[in-house]
């Protein structure tokens, strides 16, 4: 193969209103600074992926291929590449673009890891990087999530033996838990998901809660006397990206404790009790992505060195070819109790 082909592929490719199908297209030649890669897996933001596929968050015209988080293979490099060699393992966060393959149609590509295919060059912030030993490709291929949660971890500041509320324990609250833990935090987890709980808790939280609507101080003294005490939590995370749920974690914060906007809550305004906040003297923090490649080197070398067992939040394996009526079952709310899913692309062209 010569460094100056495109590569064709399968990509899932949505349209307007829920329509999903699976189309067979050509990346970009992969140039002299770039990788072209066959897809191992890729990894389902649930939470991003479908505030865009709803119209929550805007990432542009349809026909779109969402993803934005996959591993594989290279199988061709450009000769200014010194670091990545054709046969590696990469983890990656884009496609450089892509089109259809029958009508040369241009494809609305953001990210657009959803694909058996991919050109990219690997440098800057959403590049490429080896996927560690000791951690598999399904794995890694859900790398951005526990990176939010570290990044988020590390502007909020927190250290040995503060006390953390993560509200929302999906895979960027279990994130949260997991480099919280690891910064030798006290963790409670808020969630109504027993499941989600549980995986908590394995992931070292101290304990966790199921609201019942929404969680209160009394309720986590309960469980956390020392929070009483303190009249609060030094560090609560807001990560299902609920606008409902963020005066209930401000008002688990103590006194200059900080509240963490670890969700995202899309376009728009929001609103919070303004008072509650105020009188508290709360520092408030504004993740942003997922911190990039430290952030995403040190979550992978922490389930590397098994410091956190990322693979045991997988709940869902599904082939590239069942992707269509996988995608079409999450965007109707039929797919069930959905933590981690992943796609297999062995055997697509």
């Amino acid at each position: 193969m010569g460094n100056s082909d495109a590569l064709t592929g399968t990509a899932l490719v949505a349209e307007p209103g829920g329509a999903f199908r699976l189309a067979e297209v050509i990346t970009s030649p992969v140039g002299e600074d770039d990788i072209g890669i066959r897809t191992l897996s890729s990894g389902v933001s649930i939470g991003t992926e479908f505030a865009v596929l709803t119209g929550k968050l805007d990432w542009g015209t349809f026909p779109l291929v969402t993803g934005y988080m996959a591993t594989g293979t290279i199988v061709a490099a450009g000769s200014n590449v010194k670091d990545l060699a054709v046969g590696d393992t990469v983890y990656y966060r884009r496609n450089a673009s892509l089109r259809l393959r029958d009508s040369g149609t241009s494809l609305n590509c953001r990210s657009g890891t959803h694909a058996s295919v991919a050109v990219l060059n690997p440098s800057g912030t959403h590049g490429a990087d080896l996927v560690p030993d000791g951690v598999d490709p399904e794995t890694a291929s859900l790398f951005v999530m526990p990176s939010v949660g570290l990044y988020g971890v590390d502007m909020a500041g927190v250290g040995v033996g503060a006390s953390v509320v993560v509200i929302g324990l999906g895979m960027i609250g279990l994130g949260v838990v997991s480099a919280a833990v690891r910064r030798g935090a006290v963790v409670v987890g808020v969630d109504p998901r027993g499941e989600c709980r549980a995986l908590a808790e394995r992931f070292g939280a101290a304990a966790t809660l199921a609201p019942q609507p929404d969680v209160t101080l009394g309720q986590l003294a309960e469980i956390v006397p020392g929070l009483a005490a303190s009249d609060g939590a030094d560090f609560v995370f807001e990560s299902t990206g609920r606008p409902e749920c963020v005066d209930a974690g401000i008002r688990l914060c103590r006194p200059f404790g900080c509240f963490v906007w670890q969700g995202n809550y899309g376009d728009g305004q929001i609103s919070f009790e303004f008072l509650e906040a105020h009188h508290r003297r709360l520092r408030m923090v504004f993740p942003c992505d997922d911190g990039y490649r430290p952030y995403r080197q040190a979550s992978l070398q922490a389930v590397a060195l098994g410091a956190m067992p990322w693979g045991e939040l997988i709940t869902h394996r599904v082939s590239y070819v069942d992707m269509p009526a996988f995608y079409r079952d999450i965007y109707h709310g039929k797919a069930g109790d959905v933590i981690g899913s992943v796609v297999g692309w062995d055997g697509a062209h």
